[in-house]
């Protein structure tokens, strides 16, 4: 079964539409949907349970429907017929139905398959549309118009329409694409159980592991015979990535925050007490320099009232592009105030979205004399980089986008 795998490989074809599928599976407990007494709520292992049952009987009848036709086509269809611009080359139980029973019959037959695969192709848009906005967006990585149905479905068409007019419309073409990535997915897929299940079995672990050997085999194999999926497929990414890396550079002058909530009542007053021209916000890396900097501050600037200073930690994963700030602040013996911000992805962006929180009176933001080019790239990869310049870059993109028409904080850059 594994030497022939690769030559059924798109008869695998219809698992990826599971994806758009399994939001609809029934996850309530009990028959037939109904709740149970005493059970309310969805319960998400009943819908792993439901789609383990869904997967299972597809894949009883595409194994059987899979290994008769192909019994069937070769059994009944000339060998000659299969060859390049056969008359049953990629459409051999087409060319039985027009040959064994009649024109009319092989016509309705055609029809049905057009809708049929028109039905494939709108439940793996439909899959991408439900995938797409949900992760591309979180990473930045698409404008925020990616997020809505509608422009998505027509990038898609031009995709589609592109891809067609390059490839000629090939059958035998596309259908290696449309292999090379229903195996990408399965392989991938058949990886992270591997993973998964290494944890709680090595027997299991093993058992899948040479599931995962099984589809590579088959991937590599059909790559190598039809290598035109891996140059679509390259392609797309290819244009995926540059689109994506553009957008991300282009959305980097956002604030970046989610939601903006308080780890206690008491940070919650205290910022309120801060707001609107009330200190001098003054970003700063570690706690302990506090006083320090407020000495220098004071005896180089002529300023009224209490400083805050602002320390900026990170959200452990800095792929997500927003991210929710948790803050806590306290009050300091000399009356200046020490304000935390967690769980950030970009310290410039934290700092401009505090300073548009509280409106300051001052901002004093830090300089460094490390080379441009090392900050941006700091800057765009880890949410660090030049924070004193890109902080001011954030704050007048924001301040040229929005219509309020407030006093805006002044701006000090300080050399270290």
């Amino acid at each position: 079964a594994a030497l022939i795998f690769p030559k059924l490989a798109l008869g695998l074809s219809g698992f990826e539409t599971g994806v758009s599928v399994m939001p609809q599976i029934n996850n309530v407990p009990g028959r037939g949907g109904k709740e149970m007494p005493g059970k309310t709520g969805a319960y998400p292992m009943v819908r792993v349970a439901n789609t383990g049952k869904l997967l299972g009987t597809s894949a009883g009848i595409m194994s059987v429907m899979l290994i008769l036709s192909s019994f069937v086509t070769t059994t009944l269809i000339p060998a000659a017929e299969f060859a390049p611009h056969g008359a049953a080359n990629g459409r051999a139980v087409a060319y039985l139905a027009h040959q064994l029973l009649g024109d009319a019959f092989g016509a309705a037959y055609d029809l049905t398959t057009i809708a049929i695969l028109w039905f494939a192709g709108a439940s793996a848009m439909a899959g991408l549309l439900n995938l797409i906005p949900r992760y591309l967006p979180r990473f930045g990585m698409a404008p925020k118009w990616v997020e809505k149905s509608r422009p998505l479905v027509g990038v898609f068409f031009l995709i589609n329409v592109l891809v067609t007019v390059v490839f000629h419309a090939d059958v035998d073409a596309q259908g290696g694409a449309y292999a090379t990535g229903v195996l990408a997915v399965m392989l991938s897929a058949a990886v992270a159980v591997t993973l998964a299940n290494w944890k709680r079995s090595t027997a299991r672990g093993i058992y899948f592991a040479l599931v995962s050997l099984v589809f590579g085999y088959v991937t590599v194999a059909n790559i190598i015979e039809r290598p035109d999926g891996v140059i679509i497929s390259s392609i797309f990414i290819l244009a995926m990535l540059t689109v994506s890396g553009l957008s991300r550079v282009l959305r980097a002058n956002e604030l970046r925050v989610e939601r903006f909530g308080f780890v206690d009542e008491s940070s919650m007053a205290l910022f309120e007490e801060m707001r609107h021209r009330k200190i001098h916000l003054a970003p700063l890396k570690h706690s302990e320099q506090e006083s320090v900097k407020a000495g220098e501050i004071r005896s180089c600037y002529r300023i009224e009232g209490p400083l805050a200073f602002l320390h900026v930690d990170f959200l452990d994963d800095r792929s997500e592009f927003e991210s929710a700030l948790k803050t806590k602040v306290t009050k300091r013996e000399d009356g200046d105030y020490s304000i935390t911000i967690s769980n950030a992805v970009a310290v410039a962006n934290t700092i401009a979205y505090v300073s548009e929180e509280l409106d300051p009176i001052s901002l004093f933001l830090s300089l460094t004399n490390e080379s441009p080019m090392r900050q941006a790239l700091r800057y765009l990869l880890w949410g660090e980089g030049e924070v004193g310049r890109h902080v001011y870059e954030i704050l007048t993109h924001h301040w040229r986008h929005t219509p309020e028409d407030d006093v805006q904080p002044r701006i000090f850059l300080l050399s270290e």
